[in-house]
């Protein structure tokens, strides 16, 4: 079968690998030569589209009228903006190519925080308080539910950005304006203080019944920046109760595909709290492909309609490092982090140690990741932003 994979990040190896080895022909898209899976082996075909990023209106011309010439069997959005795309030209789409995204009122009902923490309140799924901060929000009515210091960030955004944690109603409201004009729309949060918690991941599969095929959970020892940021080392691991938690919260979402929960587990009470949900796999889902769950597979399943059987176990104790950040986590992290740490920083190799961007049969696309990182981080101001925010 053709396929038609849309995210050129480092997500996008594990399923180019797969699908490939199952005999698929795979068309990788990629913005340019910085692009990480232009260095690839595996697709048999690599397109230059422009950024949807930048452009993500002429990057849904451009899959619109390939689809519409060229026969594609399935297509894969496997980011957050693709994902996004698919989700909301989902009757247009899916006249030409298979998909596995939700609909886009189930997807807005996710990648909205401000709904997603309401949806988790109401159906008594743990989550921080969250409370809407509008232009007719009274602070001082806002402040009395929470006590400060708290999280105040966007309601639609990816990743980190915009997250800033507020010491007090003061400086909250110096803040607000320029965050409003900076971000858009604002939420305000229960403040989980990072040494009483720690972080994990949940990936999941659901069919198009909305029952579970497959849940990986991933915990999330370090970061880059340090105190919260983009995990730089996740190990997987059992936990029941996480598993229960994201079962729950999909399944009542009327979920299907793949979904990447955040959690955090609050040490003073010890509950997992669902953080966010993100409509697509991590970009470090190759961890959940060396602990045996072919996320590939299950997508290619979905699409076809096919009969899905649930993935029973998985390997624990995979190590599946981000390499250049877990190095710049151990730059800027204490000595005390460095000796506390596990897995331990030093563990660079072993049958359970995997890299995102690096891998043997697929060699290349380490020298692609660092082209990319340079190429994005080459202004100085994404720099010290993604060292210092």
């Amino acid at each position: 079968m053709k396929v038609l994979v849309l995210d050129p990040g480092r997500q996008a190896l594990p399923f180019l690998k797969s699908l490939t080895k199952k005999g698929h022909d795979v068309i990788m898209i990629c913005f340019n030569r910085f692009s990480l899976t232009y260095y690839s082996r595996y697709p048999s075909q690599k397109i230059f589209w422009p950024n949807y990023n930048v452009y993500q209106d002429k990057f849904l011309e451009c899959l619109l009228d390939y689809i519409k010439h060229n026969q594609v069997d399935v297509t894969l959005a496997l980011g957050d903006v693709t994902a996004e795309i698919l989700s909301k030209n989902k009757s247009e789409i899916s006249k030409y190519t298979k998909i596995t995204s939700p609909d886009y009122e189930t997807y807005d009902q996710t990648t909205d925080k401000l709904k997603l923490m309401q949806f988790c309140m109401q159906h008594k799924i743990p989550c921080p308080k969250t409370y809407e901060l509008s232009d007719s929000s009274d602070l001082n009515v806002v402040s009395e539910h929470l006590t400060f210091p708290v999280i105040v960030k966007p309601r639609k955004g990816i990743g980190a950005i915009g997250v800033t944690k507020v010491s007090s109603l003061e400086e909250l409201k110096v803040k607000l304006t320029s965050m409003r004009k900076d971000f858009g729309e604002l939420l305000i949060q229960e403040y989980i203080p990072f040494e009483q918690s720690e972080q994990y991941q949940a990936e999941f599969f659901l069919n198009g019944n909305q029952e579970i095929c497959a849940g990986v959970i991933i915990s999330k020892p370090r970061f880059f920046p340090v105190y919260g940021g983009t995990s730089t080392a996740n190990l997987s691991i059992k936990n029941d109760e996480i598993f229960s938690v994201g079962k729950e919260l999909l399944q009542k979402l009327k979920w299907q595909g793949a979904a990447d929960i955040d959690f955090i587990l609050d040490k003073r009470t010890g509950e997992p709290k669902v953080i966010e949900v993100n409509p697509r796999v991590t970009a470090g889902i190759k961890i959940a492909f060396k602990a045996g769950v072919d996320f590939a597979d299950l997508h290619m399943k979905l699409a076809k309609n096919q009969i899905i059987e649930r993935v029973q176990d998985y390997t624990v104790g995979i190590y599946c490092r981000n390499l250049i950040l877990d190095l710049l986590w151990w730059f800027f992290s204490t000595k005390k982090m460095k000796k506390e740490t596990k897995p331990s920083f030093y563990k660079f190799f072993g049958k359970d140690v995997c890299y995102q961007a690096f891998s043997l049969d697929d060699p290349f696309t380490g020298l692609g990741f660092i082209l990319n990182m340079i190429y994005k981080y080459s202004n100085i101001k994404e720099i010290k932003k993604k060292i210092f925010t």
